[in-house]
């Protein structure tokens, strides 16, 4: 009997955070041990109370949270208000967009949180792959522990296509954004995203030879460094994820990327400790785009397909109008959550619509197989005034030194929404904003009728302008 993959996620909520622990969580196939937080997008304990936050309102309050280390190893913290907003999770008219959890996180440093979680995820590991080979079972897996995190999430696979293993192919992909030369120009509407949600079966994970424990790390590396300095052991129990890096130019810096940039002396701890270690550049999240499309797609239907005619509606419609036409108060958060930070993409980096980087990490451990990747040789800068935080990826093999990491070259745009769109079916059939008795005074649908007004009253502003940009 296949079990889950056994995942923690470590992250600084943020809204592109607030993704990847939607994907994780509502993911058949992987176990979400726990959450870790780190000083990032917000201050620790900004995106503390916002992973709670999140939580909650995907119905995963049974998941623990534990606060990581409040800055870097050995530089002044680093915070993204520009991006992320005042409280790291802000809607588009600002302010806070979800209601407060009034959970309190796992006491304890996370170092030994995360190190308690992952040890017991691991020996489960162990005793299901012995006990499979004693019943001739071929299926591997993982179901892991997590009774310091509080339980699990998500469930058991289906048996569909994907898992935590086997090397990365490619098809044929439409590449979205301005990133590089090596992608190719914004593709029409695509047409996976709506009728993967007539699938039973989409997103989840046949756990298959899963016999490592999944670190899934997006934001700055810190606490992962301390662990593997701390238990240098759990270097054979895990696979490590990071969104982070890139091959070119950066977001934070020339060529910095700020997950990286934030404590690179982590990053390079993390690069050079010899875990298994897939990088996913800002050149593939920068690709994976919340066009008009997919946001009506996300706004289409409590747990079944979109309408048929939704992403061409969506695609001759004004922004506003896709915006406050979802079937639930949960649909529309996803939808804020998407937009907040689209007019920012379009004034610094000159994107017609935002990237979601995060979740794209989390799609790594999902299914390997819509990635195609290297393995190369990458190197963090440390010393530089100028460059300090750049990952230095040897792409054509000139260096002398081993490859040390799997870097990801492009993703299949379709089958990431189709994954996405999958776990917010299910997050919407379970999620407490769907009923106003679980919000605060007032109401969580009039705060979200709120929200999308004054999203509505952003975009409606030089009229002309943004309709050009976001349709």
């Amino acid at each position: 009997m296949a079990h889950p993959i056994p995942v923690w996620l470590d992250c600084d909520p943020g809204h592109d955070d607030a993704a990847a622990i939607l994907l994780a969580g509502h993911t058949p196939g992987l176990r979400l041990l726990g959450v870790s937080t780190i000083g990032g997008n917000q201050t620790l304990a900004k995106v503390t109370q916002n992973a709670l936050d999140v939580l909650d309102a995907l119905g995963l309050s049974h998941i623990g949270v534990v606060a990581g280390q409040p800055r870097p190893l050995m530089r002044p913290p680093l915070i993204c208000p520009e991006i992320h907003g005042d409280t790291g999770l802000d809607g588009p008219g600002g302010g806070r967009l979800l209601p407060r959890s009034g959970r309190k996180p796992l006491p304890g440093k996370a170092v030994n949180v995360m190190y308690a979680a992952i040890a017991s995820a691991y020996k489960e590991l162990q005793l299901h792959e012995r006990h499979s080979d004693d019943d001739g079972d071929s299926d591997g897996g993982g179901g892991g522990g997590g009774a310091a995190a509080n339980g699990s999430g998500g469930s058991s696979g289906d048996g569909s296509e994907g898992g935590g293993d086997g090397g990365p192919k490619m098809s044929e992909v439409g590449q979205q954004g301005p990133a590089t030369a090596m992608f190719a120009e914004e593709p029409g509407p695509q047409q996976g995203p709506a009728a993967a949600l007539r699938k039973t079966t989409v997103g989840a994970v046949r756990a298959i030879g899963a016999r490592k424990v999944r670190l899934v790390c997006t934001g700055a590396l810190t606490n992962t460094a301390l662990l593997l300095t701390v238990y240098p052991e759990v270097v054979d129990w895990l696979e490590v994820a990071i969104m982070g890096g890139c091959m070119g130019v950066g977001n934070t810096g020339p060529v910095m990327e700020f997950n990286i940039q934030t404590d690179p002396e982590a990053a390079k701890i993390v690069f050079e400790s010899g875990v298994p270690l897939t990088m996913v550049p800002l050149e593939v999240t920068h690709t994976v785009l919340a066009n008009p499309q997919i946001l009506a797609a996300i706004g289409g239907g409590r747990g079944s397909a979109a309408p048929a005619n939704a992403a061409a509606a969506a695609a001759a419609a004004p922004l506003p109008l896709v915006v406050a036409c979802p079937i639930s108060p949960f649909r529309n958060t996803i939808q804020q959550l998407l937009l907040f930070f689209a007019e920012t993409y379009k004034q610094v980096f000159h994107f017609e619509h935002p990237p979601l980087h995060d979740p794209v990490a989390v799609a790594w451990v999902i299914r390997p197989s819509i990635f195609e990747c290297r393995r190369m040789r990458v190197d963090v800068e440390t010393c530089s005034s100028l460059s300090y935080g750049q990952t230095v990826c040897d792409i054509w093999g000139q260096s002398s030194r081993l490859a040390n990491v799997n870097v990801a070259l492009r993703v299949d745009v379709g089958e990431f929404w189709e994954l996405l769109l999958a776990a917010v079916a299910r997050a919407d059939a379970v999620s407490p904003l769907n009923h106003d008795e679980n919000a605060p005074a007032g109401g969580v649908s009039e705060l979200l009728r709120a929200a999308s007004a004054t999203a509505t009253a952003a975009v409606a502003v030089s009229g002309s302008e943004h309709r050009s940009v976001l349709t």
